[in-house]
């Protein structure tokens, strides 16, 4: 008889267990004030950032991204709906971490319900961009650190977790990451679309403190210091990861889709 279930729960055990301790050091350190201390100071530079691009009506971003973003009409993605197992009339749960003042999300999937949450640690100050600059978006992002989706949703809620060029931006991204694995369910994906050698080609300044890289078919994350991670051996068997590059306006993308067993 096949021992295969049991391996299967030691090995999230073993998983939740590393996870536990890393989320214990890093509430210790945000309690003394260590924690992201690069990240804090980049915070204000990103809100100049949006709201540069956010003026008169998005014409100093590419006005016709701005105007699909703000479009209550406008079709989900093709390759995000590819990964969900929705038959019509289903409800459809997505998860948007780092969305930013406006999500890059679509917000209708003919024959389903699509319910969006995007989330930012950001999200009140956008809120506060938004309605000086008198644009009222088709949703808006929601308070929320990737590093703490759990705290927030409890655990197996979504159909998809999606992160679109945020987490090399955040302080922690593969805590980020192992979140959202953890609120998507069983058989689900954590979709995650970010450019290559983000942190190198920016100096670590200010928010950019993280490099995503693709390796012989694995996603690695590193900080250029002291850390370094292996999607492929970090989710072995309780996950399956596909990944790829994208050429990008002439910028090198990486593309993850790591599923839940």
């Amino acid at each position: 008889m096949s021992n295969e279930p049991g391996r299967l729960q030691r090995i999230r055990y073993k998983l939740r267990l590393r996870v536990r301790t890393r989320e214990f050091c890093n509430r210790v350190l945000r309690r003394v004030g260590l924690l992201g201390l690069e990240w804090k100071k980049g915070l204000p530079e990103e809100l100049q950032a949006w709201e540069y691009l956010l003026k008169e009506e998005g014409r100093r971003w590419i006005p016709s991204e701005y105007r699909r973003r703000m479009d209550p009409q406008s079709e989900l993605q093709e390759d995000l709906k590819r990964l969900i197992k929705a038959p019509r009339g289903a409800v459809v749960r997505i998860l948007d971490v780092g969305a930013g003042p406006l999500t890059n999300l679509g917000k209708k999937w003919e024959g389903r319900t699509l319910q969006l949450f995007p989330v930012d640690p950001l999200a009140e100050e956008y809120k506060a961009l938004l309605a000086r600059l008198g644009i009222r978006p088709p949703v808006l992002s929601e308070p929320g650190h990737g590093e703490r989706l759990v705290d927030l949703f409890g655990g197996e809620y979504f159909d998809l977790a999606n992160a679109s060029n945020s987490l090399d931006h955040s302080y922690d991204p593969f805590l980020a990451i192992r979140q959202m694995f953890a609120v998507i369910k069983p058989q689900c994906y954590v979709y995650l679309w970010h450019f290559a050698h983000e942190g190198v080609a920016m100096g670590y300044g200010g928010l950019h403190q993280w490099n995503f890289d693709i390796k012989r078919g694995d996603m690695t994350l590193s900080n250029g210091r002291d850390c370094h991670y292996s999607l492929a051996k970090e989710f072995k068997g309780v996950g399956t990861l596909e990944c790829e590059f994208q050429d990008f306006f002439g910028r090198k993308a990486v593309i993850g889709k790591l599923k839940k067993l």
